[in-house]
């Protein structure tokens, strides 16, 4: 699974039952940092966690968001021809053991880095 890759990855898995596929995700943010060797995406999970902490529950939160940082860029390209971003994103390691992105939708983008972590997991009332 996409999330396997990536390190600090614990509290999002604790969410779920089964970490979900990302398919046709809401994509908030696309940002290159550190003249180009930071790449942090930020996206809506596909549906709301079964096992939220309490606090998301008491403040009435309905959608998980996450950001995942990638570092020491090999590569980036990123088109799109819309404002709604929305795409299905497929992480993985190729045979050199970098982290492979692929976001494609109204949206594309790939990226290969040696190393992604998640930066945030949080959750919000959309």
């Amino acid at each position: 699974m996409w999330y396997e890759s990536l390190e600090r990855n614990n509290f999002l898995v604790s969410l779920y039952e089964k970490v979900p596929e990302l398919k046709e995700v809401r994509i908030s943010e696309i940002n290159i940092h550190d003249e180009g060797r930071i790449v942090a995406v930020k996206f809506d999970m596909p549906y709301y966690a079964e096992r939220p902490p309490k606090k998301w529950v008491e403040q009435g939160d309905n959608t998980v968001a996450v950001r995942i940082d990638f570092s020491a860029i090999h590569e980036i390209k990123l088109s799109s021809g819309t404002l709604d971003f929305r795409a299905n994103i497929e992480i993985l390691k190729d045979e050199a053991d970098l982290i492979v992105v692929k976001i494609t939708g109204t949206v594309n983008a790939f990226i290969k880095a040696e190393s992604a972590f998640i930066q945030t997991v949080t959750g919000y009332s959309k």
